[in-house]
């Protein structure tokens, strides 16, 4: 059986659609947890409604705790021999748990992953498009927390879009009070793992709405992705993992780039943190600049100089590149 956890907070224009993705699967031997984090909106009453609909839903509610507290709740309450997470203002494809739950019994992987796909929710009526079968390749828990910490795959990175096995269920614990809760997790939950298998198919749908955490603008909250990253130098630091502690070093610093740049633009008035990731920045490279050189490419190579030299020019290129790709 899988566990279905699905976090649920405010969310009344979409629950519905959410669970009706589910009650739709061509795998039919699931249970869906809501774990309503306190909403005020209603959306409690909707997870009691659709619970009255099928004997597989299940209902917990609790005062907010966040979407890691509501995560976590849904974990202890998990039975199943399999665990996947959905976002409440996310739908799947009917194939969803399907594809995923053979690619791991055929590969005999511990943890297997899909591709997504961002939806905009003014394009949310837009036509479906036809979905390919693509062939799923296989990768060991190190290559696949690789793609994470060298290549910032989102895929990878994000907790929902995978099913993970049952033995994985003590290091799917997620920080409470913290946003970019999966960048403190899925590395670790990846690195422990045997063997991954990834299907390039995009069966989970990714709403962008902006009503979200992560499109609300940009705060000193955000910050927390940078901690993340911090422990993940630490991780593979003291897993005596040289390869990846430099590839981590260099996310890391990278990342304190862009985030002082939007502090820069987005928050003028905060002299005081921009000159703190400034700070961060100056101790980490000068005591991890080989490590962090060594494991960059030209273009990061160029962006850490110049950041280094040139903050005021790194700023105009910094500014090019968010608009190219946003989600940096």
């Amino acid at each position: 059986m899988i566990s279905i956890i699905v976090p649920v907070y405010n969310v009344k224009d979409y629950i519905e659609r959410c669970v009706a993705s589910l009650l739709n699967q061509t795998q039919s031997e699931f249970e869906i947890i809501l774990v309503d984090d306190g909403s005020t909106d209603g959306s409690g009453a909707i997870c009691d409604k659709l619970q009255k609909t099928d004997s597989r839903i299940q209902v917990i509610h609790q005062q907010n705790r966040g979407l890691s507290g509501a995560r976590n709740q849904g974990l202890k309450a998990a039975m199943g021999e399999w665990i996947t997470y959905i976002d409440s203002d996310d739908w799947v494809d009917a194939r969803y748990l399907e594809v995923l739950y053979q690619n791991a019994v055929q590969h005999q992987a511990e943890i297997s992953v899909c591709s997504f796909e961002p939806v905009w929710e003014k394009e949310n009526q837009r036509k479906k498009k036809q979905l390919r079968e693509e062939k799923p390749y296989m990768l060991t828990g190190k290559e696949a927390a690789k793609e994470i910490v060298k290549n910032s795959r989102r895929p990878m990175i994000t907790a929902w879009g995978k099913l993970y096995h049952k033995n994985l269920k003590g290091l799917l614990e997620y920080p409470e009070g913290r946003i970019h809760e999966d960048e403190f997790v899925t590395y670790r939950v990846m690195y422990a793992a045997d063997t991954v298998v990834v299907s390039p198919m995009p069966l989970y749908k990714y709403l962008q709405r902006e009503g979200s955490i992560m499109n609300a603008g940009y705060s000193e909250k955000r910050l927390d992705k940078l901690e993340a990253l911090k422990e993940a130098v630490i991780f593979f630091t003291q897993a005596g993992d040289k390869e990846m502690a430099a590839a981590a070093i260099k996310r890391y610093l990278l990342n304190i780039q862009i985030a002082w740049y939007r502090v820069k633009k987005y928050m003028p008035k905060r002299k005081d943190l921009q000159k703190r990731l400034r700070q961060e920045w100056k101790d980490t490279y000068q005591g991890k600049r080989k490590a962090a050189l060594e494991a960059s490419n030209t273009t990061d190579k160029i962006a850490l100089l110049v950041f280094g030299t040139f903050p005021s020019l790194y700023g105009i290129i910094a500014g090019i590149y968010i608009r190219i790709f946003p989600e940096a």
